[in-house]
Formats: C-alpha cells, structure tokens, sequence
C-alpha cells in the first residue's frame, strides 16, 4: 500500500514537471506605443487604457461590443496609432 502511494505520488511529480513550461516572450518596444510578443506573435498596445487617453471615452469603461468596435477601427500608418471614424 504504501509503495503505491509513493508511485502515485511520484508518477503525479513527473507529470507536474512534463506539463508545466516557462514561456520566455521576447517583448520587443516597437515605438509608438506598440509591445510585440515574439511567443503570441501579437504586437499589444502599451497603453492598456488607450481608449481613455486617445479621447474615445472620458473614463474608458466601454462593454466588450463598443470595445470590439473600436478596436477593430484602429490603424497603425508608421508613425502611429490612428482609429478610423
């Protein structure tokens, strides 16, 4: 009995160490307020509350539809981010 409990306990060790994973993301400063995640392959605004400070809500709480909206009105043009109304 007490060699299966060991097992178990050494079977369920190994498998907690063959699932857990270190990500190690390069987050590289692309300018302009832009974040590129070389793991994800996204580029995130540096600015998480971009809405509030570009002018598009006074406290920039907007619900998930205005706020797909407006993300999706978003552009980048080289020198910036710009929202195409």
């Amino acid at each position: 009995m007490i060699q299966t409990k060991q097992k178990l306990l050494s079977l369920v060790i190994v498998m907690g160490l063959a699932l857990s994973t270190a990500a190690q993301a390069a987050l590289i400063d692309r300018g302009h307020g832009l974040i590129y995640d070389d793991v994800l392959d996204v580029t995130w605004l540096q600015d998480a509350n971009y809405a509030k400070t570009s002018g598009h809500d006074a406290d920039g709480l907007v619900n998930w539809s205005a706020a797909n909206s407006w993300a999706a009105g978003l552009s980048y043009d080289g020198g910036g981010i710009r929202h195409n109304r």
